[in-house]
């Protein structure tokens, strides 16, 4: 008796044992699930916290310069109108009291400000007054910034970036109310928005369409099970089997701090597409081992002794396919790739203990039925099906047509690996959320009157950057880059706000200099300069970075940088740029050549670690071949559906790998066991074809109703991710029982003929040597 039968037999003997573990589990399950963090698409979950560019972002820009702000969009027929400003006043007044507000900013505050300074009294005067005010040389950037014309202006929010999503939703909702209380007139139209609103609801949303998702996929299980695997007793058991090890990976996610993300909640789909294939893999077998009329404990020992290998190869396969994705320098890939690794092996254990466990105790209990069932089954006790027997037909006609199936396969696949260098990238994070989220409109609609906020920012460090020649190139800089780049509307930094403030000179003296600097607001200074040695240019580039897209955002970073090369800074003064768009960039190139690695990667570990335990070269390389044909037909998928690659579908390589790689070990290992018996490679894969293919065909429609929940879902990458994973699955099929199989028998007659060739040779030498 070997260990996998060993551990049949235990498996048989400590049913309770069993039990009384899968409850502790779930309990510190739902535990430990009480703790995941909820994450949106925050910079640190796209850019490892250990980089250069993160530690250049974290440590300069956002510690010293960066803000987010909530932006109050007002809208009337004339925005300067004194009661209007009276009300923007009070709003501002009462929210700068508000714990975490760094400051608030509107066209309210100039004119109350610029009355205090001239008059001695905070007021907001009458209309004439207001519109002398708001026409002041020295106002006119700040009133132009935040009121493109008289019927929209917006009052600005700073907030620190640290600040929590708690928090955010405290300072959202305060927001909200102190709308309501300033009393805008009813002809007034105020509409909060900004990222921390956008980004606010994106996380509601994730909560609450997370449910309906997983209960949509539960549902849709169960109709593939009651189609495709209705031949076997408990057919809709491996649901909750796979919703167990489900619950096991939510309390893995909490206890391992793996946040909850866009990217991260699609993981779970993946573990019910994959997972349930191990439940219907023991489920299959125990029950053609019950068909067979032996003991029930005799049934566990040779389901656990036949199939607990070969799953167990495939999950560290598929585990081989996820591994790749630790290696990307995007956390939420790495997240991703994690939590399938953890939830994958919770699966197995769910399938291997709980499920066969159960199926034993039910079969035991029924023992005084079990010979009128023998009787009943026994015209089908080898458990052949009629989706095995169509499974069968195809293999056979793929087979005998095996020219035609591998040059179709090969042709399609090198056309869609090219087709895919032709995909692009969207790393634009709201065309991943419902399009008609309410704070999405408004942010857009905001974006639409303003310009766009899109910014482009750069890091000066010197000695001195009050030293006149800094200021002088600073300003030098960006007047030639607003002139010579078209995407480049307008620029503000330490050195314009200099040049403002002293009627447009920037004067030569340090002195004169560090003096216009202490006069200028605190607010508006902490934004520009920190300390003598560090500044911010920050450069105004309104929508070009979502019209320009990702490949020609990067194409702008590139020349800037060739820019500032070319005109370089004084001596001892550094430039760099840095910023969300900088770091968006890098996260590009990351999901469109990391991608490729992962994958090359992912198809490398899966074929050294199959030679490693087979220690036979076809062995290792069967499963890797149909798999390349796969990713090469998703490629020219992506592209002739107009799809672009996400943080989510950058992962297909892996999840391909993961899938792909299952079916083909399954169905590999069950063809050498009959071969073994049989001899004859054609007959040993009629059977596997009948007896395994419905079982895969049961989980493989299984994953596919599963992701098809996917599609539902009101983010974007979350639906693209269901349409393209559904695709891939089917594509996996198709080339298990088909490309696979041909290979699979084309190798086994080829190492046949090999073989008898070896051995005539062999004992044509002996005869020779005796005759000698």
């Amino acid at each position: 008796m070997n260990g996998a039968e060993r551990l049949g037999q235990w498996i048989a003997d400590n049913p309770i044992i069993i039990a009384a573990a899968a409850i502790l589990l779930t309990v510190a399950s739902l535990h430990y699930a009480q703790q995941i963090e909820m994450q949106g698409m925050t910079t640190e979950s796209m850019v490892g916290k250990d980089s250069p560019l993160y530690q250049l972002y974290d440590h300069l820009y956002v510690e010293k310069f960066a803000t987010e702000s909530i932006a109050v969009l007002v809208e009337a027929y004339d925005v300067t109108n004194p009661d209007i400003l009276r009300s923007m006043d009070k709003f501002s007044q009462k929210l700068r009291t508000a714990p975490d507000v760094l400051s608030v900013m509107s066209i309210a505050d100039i004119v109350a400000d610029t009355e205090k300074s001239e008059n001695g009294v905070r007021k907001i005067p009458g209309q004439e007054r207001i519109d002398e005010i708001l026409a002041y040389p020295s106002n006119l950037p700040m009133v132009n910034a935040m009121m493109p014309d008289k019927k929209h202006t917006m009052l600005s929010i700073d907030l620190p970036v640290t600040l929590t999503e708690a928090q955010l939703r405290e300072i959202y909702a305060e927001t909200n109310g102190q709308v309501k209380m300033a009393d805008f007139p009813p002809d007034v139209v105020v509409t909060v928005t900004g990222k921390p609103a956008l980004m606010q609801s994106i996380t509601e949303e994730m909560t609450k369409s997370n449910a309906p998702i997983l209960a949509l996929a539960g549902i849709l299980m169960v109709v593939a099970l009651l189609i495709s695997f209705n031949h076997v007793k408990w057919s809709l058991l491996p649901i909750p089997i796979v919703f167990l090890g489900i619950t096991w990976s939510f309390g893995a996610m909490g206890f391992l701090h793996i946040p909850f993300t866009m990217v991260s909640m699609s993981a779970f789909p993946v573990l019910i597409g994959i997972g349930i294939d191990y439940a219907i893999q023991f489920h299959n077998r125990i029950d053609e081992e019950f068909r067979k009329g032996g003991s029930p404990r005799q049934a566990v020992i040779e389901t656990v002794g036949n199939v607990s290998k070969p799953v167990m190869i495939a999950l560290i396969i598929t585990a081989m396919g996820f591994v790749s994705l630790l290696t990307s320098s995007v956390p939420m890939t790495r997240d991703f790739g994690l939590l399938c690794l953890v939830g994958l092996f919770l699966c197995y254990l769910s399938a291997l203990f709980l499920g066969v466990t159960i199926l034993y105790v039910a079969e035991r209990r029924s023992a005084s039925q079990r010979s009128t069932g023998a009787e009943s089954a026994g015209s089908n006790a080898s458990g052949d099906t009629v989706i095995g027997e169509i499974i069968g037909k195809v293999s056979d006609y793929s087979i005998q047509r095996w020219h035609l199936v591998l040059a179709a396969a090969l042709f399609l696949s090198l056309a869609g690996i090219y087709s895919d260098t032709l995909v692009q990238v969207d790393t634009d994070f709201k065309n991943y959320v419902p399009q008609d989220l309410p704070p999405l409109i408004d942010f857009r609609h905001m974006s639409d009157i303003f310009g766009g906020t899109d910014t482009l920012d750069l890091i000066v460090q010197a000695d001195d950057i009050t030293n006149p020649d800094t200021l002088h190139w600073m300003d030098d800089f960006t007047s030639y880059l607003k002139e010579s780049r078209d995407q480049i509307y307008d620029y503000q930094s330490i050195a314009s706000l200099v040049k403002q403030s002293n009627g447009g000179v920037i004067p030569d003296d340090t002195t004169e200099i560090r003096m216009l600097i202490e006069g200028l607001p605190a607010v508006t200074l902490s934004q520009y300069l920190d300390g003598h040695d560090t500044a911010l240019i920050k450069l105004n580039v309104g929508k070009a970075l979502t019209n320009l897209g990702a490949e020609g955002t990067d194409r702008l970073i590139k020349e800037i940088d060739k820019d500032i090369a070319w005109h370089p800074p004084p001596p001892g003064v550094s430039v760099r740029e840095t910023g969300d768009s900088v770091v968006m960039t890098t996260v590009i190139s990351a999901l469109t050549q990391g991608r490729t690695e992962m994958t090359l990667l992912g198809l490398v570990l899966i074929f050294f670690v199959l030679l490693l335990i087979y220690r036979d070269l076809i062995k290792a390389l069967l499963p890797v071949l149909p798999m390349l044909v796969v990713i090469g037909w998703m490629g020219g998928v992506m592209y002739l559906a107009d799809m672009k690659y996400t943080p989510l579908t950058a992962c297909l390589g892996a999840l391909i790998l993961g899938v792909g790689s299952e079916y083909a070990i399954l169905m590999m290992e069950r063809f050498y066991e009959e071969l073994a018996k049989i001899g004859e490679p054609q007959e040993a894969l009629r059977i596997t074809s009948k007896r395994i293919g419905s079982a895969l065909i049961a989980s493989g429609l299984t994953t596919i109703f599963g992701f098809a929940a996917l599609i539902s879902s009101p983010f974007l990458i979350t639906n693209n991710f269901g349409t393209v994973t559904v695709l891939a699955i089917i594509f996996a099929l198709l080339t298990t029982f088909t490309v696979f199989v041909v290979l699979m028998y084309r190798m086994e007659i080829r190492r046949a003929v090999v073989e008898n060739a070896k051995h005539e040779l062999t004992k044509a030498l002996k005869l020779m040597a005796r005759g000698g």
